[in-house]
């Protein structure tokens, strides 16, 4: 049986990014005063894939360096309800970017992994014909890396501010940040000055949400 409830976590994108996270075109800036998510998994429960034929890149705006990654996914949780404003929509709790079987793959031949460290919030910011805009806030990741020079170890963290969630296609896309707010911080090993301490960083990924979350405002 079906449940709503007033309650402040959802979706991710994935996902949105996001979320992911959460996004939409409407005439005005402003958030939306009320937002309702339904979700058919009675545990409220979402995974997200590629779309097919989608990488996911993290790229490096400081150095230009780009890991890129066919094997990316996303999970959390995007609870039915009608809430207030369009934050927290959905939670992203676990994170794939790259595997030890299909890693992601960078500059002079190196291979990564990524894990995140702590939940991701979609959050909602716009509403238009059933398409939401929002951001994915909350990121904190570690990336692993080796190449022919040694490993590294980096952490990421920040914001996605450029995401969007169609609820027809149920995809979570996350966009190129037009102002970078991702940092790379805690850069340890022989990274090859792909990744330092103060970097920015941007991502891009398309998520296919699993099942079809369906977000309205007002």
């Amino acid at each position: 049986m079906r449940r709503i409830t007033r309650t402040s976590a959802l979706c991710a994108a994935a996902l949105l990014a996001v979320a992911g996270g959460v996004t939409a075109t409407t005439a005005s800036a402003a958030p939306q005063a009320q937002w309702t998510v339904t979700n058919p998994a009675a545990d409220d429960k979402f995974t997200a894939a590629p779309v097919s034929g989608v990488t996911a890149v993290l790229s490096n705006v400081n150095t230009g360096a780009q890991l890129v990654c066919t094997t990316y996914a996303a999970s959390g949780t995007a609870a039915d309800g009608v809430r207030a404003s369009g934050a927290g929509l959905a939670i992203i709790q676990s994170t794939t970017f790259g595997t030890s079987t299909s890693p992601c793959t960078g500059p002079l031949g190196s291979r990564w992994t990524a894990r995140n460290n702590a939940p991701m919030s979609l959050n909602g910011a716009s509403y238009s014909a059933g398409v939401s805009k929002g951001n994915i806030t909350g990121i904190d990741i570690t990336l692993t890396g080796s190449s022919l020079l040694g490993s590294c170890t980096a952490k990421v963290t920040g914001s996605a501010n450029t995401g969007s969630y169609t609820n027809a296609t149920g995809v979570l896309e996350v966009q190129a940040d037009a102002t970078p707010a991702l940092t790379i911080s805690g850069v340890t090993g022989n990274c090859a000055g792909l990744l330092n301490n103060g970097d920015k960083a941007r991502y891009t990924a398309k998520y296919k949400v699993t099942p079809v979350i369906t977000v309205t405002s007002p």
